[in-house]
């Protein structure tokens, strides 16, 4: 089953890869808003704040993986369809 996100994620990668550059040295968790077609990044300590006790510990993990192998966290928050889904991207050399 094919990932419906995978291809607005293709299509908003340069907008992605943009904001994220701008704040690269923070190392931000990226946000794309499906219903509002807005990309946020958000520092990884404002963004965890966000999440409950269980989500905390694992998007921790992921973005130290991440942090380490030079990739980015990104989350799809789509209201409409009940989905916040995490990826984690190469970032681009």
């Amino acid at each position: 089953m094919q990932d419906p996100y995978l291809e607005l994620i293709k299509e908003q990668w340069p907008s992605i890869a943009d904001t994220y550059n701008h704040y690269a040295e923070r190392r931000p968790i990226m946000l794309v808003d499906v219903q509002e077609s807005v990309i946020h990044a958000y520092p990884y300590e404002e963004f965890v704040l966000l999440l409950d006790a269980p989500s905390r510990r694992q998007i921790e993990m992921q973005y130290r993986r991440a942090m380490d192998n030079r990739q980015m966290v990104l989350f799809v928050r789509d209201t409409n369809n009940k989905v916040f889904q995490s990826y984690t991207l190469a970032l681009e050399e």
